[in-house]
């Protein structure tokens, strides 16, 4: 992914752009060494001559003087003090796929591929006996499961798309995540318990597995959703 850049000249910042987009408009003022820059890596804002990157194709040697100047010339500095601590503290804003966004879309997308595989390996554990007997429970599962796959899939079409839509469905979607299993197995348990005329209690039960699984899904939801409702990046990014 190509750098974004900033710059800051008279007070004003500008910015993200690509470095290609950069070195024009600063070719074009006239004292470009005095124009702060920065980029996500840099530690501060720093003049033009000190980021090596666009010094070396934006200035060029000068010619030599035929006289060297006076002893007593002084030199004015590259940048206005006023302009370096005005900026100091100053931070551009995050924007774009990295960091720790670029995370929850590499976890995006593996959940997409988790849940096909899921749902591909249930539906090979289902024996012929459990299609006849109980087509209803395996469609009702199926439905569940196909109906996460959609959300999850149009959450990160609205992820990649920068939409203003995609924070609200990533919440969603993770409420959802965390309560499909127990919805599951309510239906499930339901079914069963009408179909052989038993106690619900005899098939709603937690096993170890499920409250492990639920667990870590509250954490995890928990961690993104407050990312998702903090984060600055997030806030610069969907805005479309």
């Amino acid at each position: 992914m190509a750098e974004l850049w900033f710059y800051a000249e008279s007070g004003q910042q500008h910015g993200p752009m690509s470095i290609s987009e950069l070195l024009p408009l600063l070719a074009g003022i006239a004292d470009s060494q005095r124009v702060l820059v920065w980029r996500e890596g840099l530690e501060s804002w720093k003049p033009v001559a000190e980021v090596r990157e666009i010094a070396e194709h934006l200035l060029r040697p000068q010619p030599l003087n035929p006289a060297p100047p006076p002893v007593d010339a002084t030199r004015e500095p590259a940048v206005l003090a006023d302009d370096a601590a005005a900026f100091k503290d100053v931070q551009p804003e995050m924007t774009g796929i990295s960091g720790w966004l670029a995370l929850l879309a590499f976890g995006q997308v593996m959940g997409i591929l988790r849940l096909v595989f899921n749902v591909g390996q249930y539906v090979q554990s289902i024996t012929d006996e459990v299609w006849t007997y109980f087509p209803t429970v395996i469609w009702t599962e199926m439905l569940i499961n196909a109906a996460m796959i959609g959300l999850a899939i149009w959450t990160t079409v609205l992820l990649f798309r920068h939409s203003h839509r995609f924070p609200a469905f990533f919440i969603v979607q993770m409420i959802c995540a965390v309560l499909m299993p127990l919805v599951d197995l309510l239906c499930v348990a339901s079914f069963f318990s009408a179909a052989l005329n038993r106690p619900f209690g005899d098939f709603f039960i937690f096993e170890p597995r499920l409250i492990g699984q639920t667990i870590i899904g509250v954490i995890s939801a928990a961690v993104w959703i407050t990312y998702v409702l903090r984060s600055q990046r997030v806030a610069h990014t969907f805005t479309k």
